[in-house]
């Protein structure tokens, strides 16, 4: 039979030999079918090249297995490493995971959750690439889930976000780089002034000053270009700091390199703090000192909360997880 031809619940029927209703049962798992029937029913989908109709079932039951996850970035480390804890927690669930990346595009974002919606998914799991969601969402009556940055203006009511504690991050980075000896600090914040970033920028700028420490914050692209850029032009322009902290441990690695190329001694001379703790960060030159997201329990957490939604349960509706510093040799 041609590869291409469609197979129909009908035409496994006959080529074992049971009703339509049976075939259907066991590629469901909808009732009882006997071992051996449902053995000979599996030979024939794979003899015959049958494949199911999952989108047509979808949206007869306005039911799916399968959850969106909506990234701004695969290509950061951060990002897929959340993306993977949660597709290997949802699988163990039975679920399957759409994966897009919106490339920090709002509307990129809102064309994937439109997607995702007309595809019947069971829930949406978005970090967001704006300070607004859709206003489609409001009325999709889908459990959605805010990982890693939260929308303060969110009114959903089938909504929660997890996240990690900014604020905290951002205070314990400014008193490691002060208690080390830092004397200036310069705070290198995310341009697009996303909601986490901007939190743990403003938490550790506040925090320099109540130590009495002299701090200014400047913004970049998120990228270790941006991180470069920035150093060379302070340097040029004579500005003095000897504590750098990062919105993210990507923007500290092209500080890193601009610092070795300048000469600059780091830490004895200029000290670095990332934010994140992503696995490269151990193996930059030197190793960065950052303070660690728990990636592992932001995708378990945000699991649990999916499965609770599912399940019509109440969940909270903001948890912050706890950061913790990693010290390497970028600071003393």
């Amino acid at each position: 039979m041609p590869a291409m031809e469609k197979i129909s619940i009908d035409e496994i029927a006959r080529a074992v030999g049971v009703a339509k209703s049976t075939v259907s049962r066991a590629l469901n798992n909808s009732g009882y079918v006997a071992p051996s029937t449902r053995a000979l029913i599996m030979e024939a989908v794979n003899n015959l090249g049958y494949r199911r109709n999952l989108i047509a079932r979808n949206l007869r039951s306005q039911s799916s297995n399968f959850i969106g996850l909506i990234i701004p970035d695969i290509g950061n480390e951060y990002f897929s490493m959340l993306a993977k804890n949660l597709e290997i927690g949802l699988r163990k669930d039975g679920y399957a995971l759409f994966l897009c990346n919106s490339e920090e595009s709002p509307r990129l974002e809102n064309f994937y959750i439109d997607s995702l919606l007309d595809n019947q998914v069971a829930a949406l799991v978005i970090t967001s690439a704006s300070k607004h969601l859709s206003e489609r969402l409001l009325y999709s009556e889908v459990p959605i889930v805010l990982m890693d940055r939260y929308i303060e203006s969110s009114n959903f009511e089938s909504l929660c976000c997890i996240t990690c504690d900014n604020d905290n991050g951002g205070q314990l980075a400014a008193e490691k780089l002060i208690t080390s000896g830092s004397r200036n600090l310069l705070i290198i914040g995310d341009e697009r002034h996303i909601y986490g970033s901007e939190k743990r920028v403003k938490a550790a700028y506040k925090r320099a000053l109540e130590l009495g420490c002299p701090a200014e914050i400047i913004y970049v692209p998120v990228s270790a270009g941006g991180g470069y850029a920035a150093i060379k032009a302070q340097i040029r322009e004579g500005h003095r700091f000897d504590g750098v902290f990062c919105a993210t441990d990507i923007i500290a690695f092209g500080v890193l390199h601009a610092l070795h190329e300048l000469k600059k001694q780091v830490p004895d001379e200029i000290q670095v703090i990332g934010f994140d703790g992503i696995e490269l960060a151990a193996y930059t030159n030197p190793p960065l000192t950052t303070c660690k997201q728990d990636i592992e329990g932001i995708a378990e957490a945000t699991r649990q909360s999916l499965m609770s939604m599912i399940k019509g349960e109440k969940v909270e509706r903001l948890k912050l997880l706890p950061v913790h510093m990693i010290e390497r040799s970028t600071t003393k």
